[in-house]
């Protein structure tokens, strides 16, 4: 065989999803001669806002194999356990997203089985209740138990909140030590083949760069796979019409709490995300609803603390590109789709393109089954956060504003509705190994909107009903017993920053 591998990848646009590729693909091809180049225009500022992460990035981290004590000194990080929902359902109301387990599986039967018959039968407990990282979250604690433990918590999982503007500071160096190459200049044009493919773009400076596979990290924009390869966009907006986000960092609280707070408002949400020094306050809004002036006048209103930068008003579209990889070019981030920062996952979806890119990584003479196959499993990802972004707004019980009213009356996304019907009838979720949330997110979001099946699975009477309510009990009493000891979110930070 002759020789046929990719000799030059060109990343084009850095940003939070430029760096995370480059990073990735330097540690992933570091044995061998591939040429990593990454043009970043001197014109675009990295944003330096708080940012949210789901246990997805840890993961990635680890794939790095980066310190954790490195990465939170230099990104002023934070541990995350969960997001706490206020006033989604109605106001005054609020419950918990959690990460990681909830409660154990009884008699090979799903916990939230076993809780549905205790409601049923007049427990008041929450389903969350019984998840070890929302009682760390409660009560302001945070410990990383053991992958060798047996202990309650090492059902518990975590993720991060870290200024974003330092996150790509930091992978910007990490790509350079390993051999990527960073060019300052502006993309001017993108030549292409006569198969249709991209054969190089025009920078403003440096001429002519070719390569053999292009990757858009151009935001919004797409400067490549919208602009030059003419791949279309598929508007979710009558689903999610959110279309603005005002930002603002704002003083830290005497106690930095291990969870996102999500507020719901009168047209859209306001997110509060807890740094090492300050916090990273965020409104989405409606533009067809709230102007923009209106909106920053109310985040400003709403801070925990005073604000230590300006607002800043950002403007999206919800949806995705019809397809995200055409013949030689890879769409990553924002110029691949948007869904609403809701549940934390635009970083995710980041790091999920990536992984995909690589485990089906092409020579020069691209399949079109793998591309085919890659856009598939992207529009799957997409469509399940998608609709489980959807569910916070279209369970609410809200009617106060024209905003809540269009959530709660809109027609549902088919795959949605089938998805809520066979939960409402026996507390049956479908099954879909490739969904982001597993069963016990689902759980904890319908319960939490106070969305109730008609019945439990019936299996569950097997089971010796008294049994189960000791256990139940037994487990909040050692869940008990084990926050007390444990530290709060500042002093375990600390702990592990001084760690030699």
């Amino acid at each position: 065989m002759k020789n046929n591998k990719i000799n030059t990848i060109v990343i084009v646009g850095g940003g939070t999803a430029g760096w995370i590729m480059a990073s990735s693909l330097s540690r992933t091809l570091r044995q061998s001669d591939v040429n990593i180049v990454l043009v970043e225009s001197p014109d675009i500022a990295t944003i330096g806002v708080g940012e949210a992460t789901i246990p997805s990035f840890v993961d990635f981290l680890n794939f790095l194999g980066v310190p954790e004590k490195d990465f939170l000194t230099a990104t002023k990080a934070t541990f995350k356990l969960g997001i706490k929902f206020t006033d989604w359902n109605y106001e005054g109301h609020e419950y918990w997203h959690q990460f990681g387990g909830v409660g154990m599986t009884i008699d090979a039967k799903p916990f939230y089985q076993h809780w549905l018959k205790h409601k049923f039968n007049g427990g008041t407990s929450h389903y969350t209740d019984f998840s070890p990282a929302i009682a760390m979250a409660k009560a302001g604690k945070f410990y990383i138990q053991p992958d060798s433990s047996k202990s309650i918590l090492s059902n518990s999982e975590y993720a991060y909140h870290f200024d974003a503007g330092e996150v790509v500071n930091f992978l910007t160096e990490y790509s350079i030590e390993r051999g990527v190459k960073h060019v300052r200049d502006k993309v001017v044009d993108v030549k292409k083949s006569d198969d249709g493919s991209i054969d190089s773009v025009l920078l403003e400076n440096t001429g002519l760069l070719e390569g053999d596979f292009f990757i858009d990290c151009t935001g919004q924009r797409a400067l490549l796979i919208g602009d030059a390869m003419r791949v279309g966009y598929e508007d979710w907006s009558q689903y999610l019409p959110v279309d603005r986000a005002v930002t603002v960092l704002s003083e830290l609280p005497a106690n930095i709490p291990p969870y996102t707070h999500s507020i719901a408002r009168s047209h859209g949400w306001q997110w509060c995300i807890p740094l090492q020094d300050r916090v990273g306050n965020g409104y989405v809004y409606s533009s067809a609803e709230l102007d923009d002036s209106d909106a920053e006048s109310f985040l400003m209103s709403n801070l925990i603390g005073a604000a230590i930068n300006k607002p800043r008003t950002l403007r999206f579209k919800t949806g995705k590109r019809k397809k995200f990889w055409d013949k030689n070019c890879l769409s990553i981030g924002l110029s691949s789709g948007f869904l609403e920062p809701l549940e934390s996952t635009s970083i995710h979806l980041i790091l999920k393109g990536t992984l995909n890119f690589l485990q089906m990584y092409p020579s020069r003479s691209i399949s079109e089954a793998t591309i085919k196959e890659y856009n598939r499993l992207m529009d799957i990802e997409y469509q399940c956060i998608r609709d489980f972004i959807i569910i916070h707004y279209s369970l609410s019980d809200r009617k106060d504003t024209r905003f809540w009213r269009k959530m709660t009356e809109m027609a549902l996304p088919p795959s949605l509705q089938s998805k809520l019907e066979l939960f409402l009838s026996q507390g049956r979720l479908q099954r879909n190994d490739l969904d982001l949330f597993s069963s016990t997110s689902w759980y904890a979001v319908l319960e939490g909107m106070e969305v109730h099946p008609q019945e439990y699975d019936p299996l569950i009477d097997l089971s010796d009903f008294s049994k189960v309510k000791e256990v139940f009990t037994s487990y909040s009493q050692s869940v008990i017993a084990l926050i007390e000891k444990l530290p709060t979110h500042a002093e375990y930070i600390q702990k592990v920053k001084n760690i030699n």
